[in-house]
């Protein structure tokens, strides 16, 4: 895959070159939480310099912690619900059907149709594991999905932050309106650190941080007021996980403003 084939991507796109290739380079680590192998190997046929991914340390942590975060919440969920039906929105070159595939459930990929085209190119679509080129915002996107009466879980990673607070909510009325009952794990990014942090690699590629929420119950009160929040995964409990010694710096007040979490939601019925 040639630079020139990545080059026509917009900057927010580009962000999935940097969120796959570090995930590709956690896996090669010498102690990795999780292996992506198909990472490694996608890294491996684009021909991209990513050289200041490689040296953005706190992009390339966030992707590998908001992965061992959110893993484990979809793993469960395809346990508990076999045979379920996933979109992942924003998927870019994101491989967790690759990782997380229990032989049954039917999986979606959702992106722009720029990032579509590559992401086939790379990796094709399957039975069970397709993919649709178009906006999360496009109210008509769901007419893609084959059976909507079934269980269904879907993702949002990696996307709130760039949109506006009108759009999130666009985003989520179109879930509640097409996908009653589904159950919904989207990414939110503390608005302190949407207003002051930096990440050089995401600047680098064209993009800024455009929303930021204070909690799990603002979030649902402003953007999803019809949805249940079942409850939400906060980052810094994912590091209290891995890295006990931590766990006290985690509980500050100032550090959970900060963090970025999961946020777990039921759409109406």
């Amino acid at each position: 895959m040639s630079t020139h084939e990545t080059a026509h991507l917009t900057g927010v796109s580009k962000t999935m070159l940097l969120t796959v290739h570090a995930r590709a380079e956690h896996t090669l680590s010498d102690r990795p939480r999780f292996t992506d192998p198909a990472a490694v190997e996608l890294v491996s046929r684009l021909d991209y310099d990513f050289t200041i991914a490689g040296q953005d340390r706190l992009m390339a942590d966030g992707v590998v912690l908001r992965t061992l975060t959110l893993d484990p919440l979809v793993a469960g969920y395809l346990a508990t619900h076999p045979g379920c039906t996933v979109v992942n929105i924003a998927c870019g070159l994101d491989t967790r059907f690759q990782r997380l595939d229990d032989g049954h459930v039917t999986w979606y990929d959702l992106d722009l149709p720029d990032v579509i085209e590559l992401r086939r190119r790379l990796l094709e679509d399957g039975e069970r594991h397709r993919t649709i080129p178009a906006s999360a915002l496009d109210f008509a996107w769901p007419d893609h999905l084959e059976d909507v009466s079934r269980d269904a879980l879907v993702i949002i990673e990696g996307l709130s932050m760039y949109l506006e607070q009108e759009e999130v909510r666009t985003l989520l009325d179109i879930i509640a309106a097409r996908l009653p009952g589904a159950t919904v794990l989207i990414e939110v990014m503390s608005r302190l650190f949407q207003r002051y942090g930096r990440e050089r690699s995401v600047e680098d590629a064209g993009a800024r941080y455009t929303y930021g929420c204070s909690s799990a119950a603002e979030f649902r009160r402003t953007v999803a007021p019809g949805f249940t929040l079942l409850h939400d995964v906060p980052f810094t409990r994912t590091i209290a996980r891995y890295h006990p010694l931590l766990a006290p710096l985690t509980r500050l007040p100032l550090v959970d403003k900060l963090a970025e979490r999961i946020v777990v939601l039921r759409a109406p019925v």
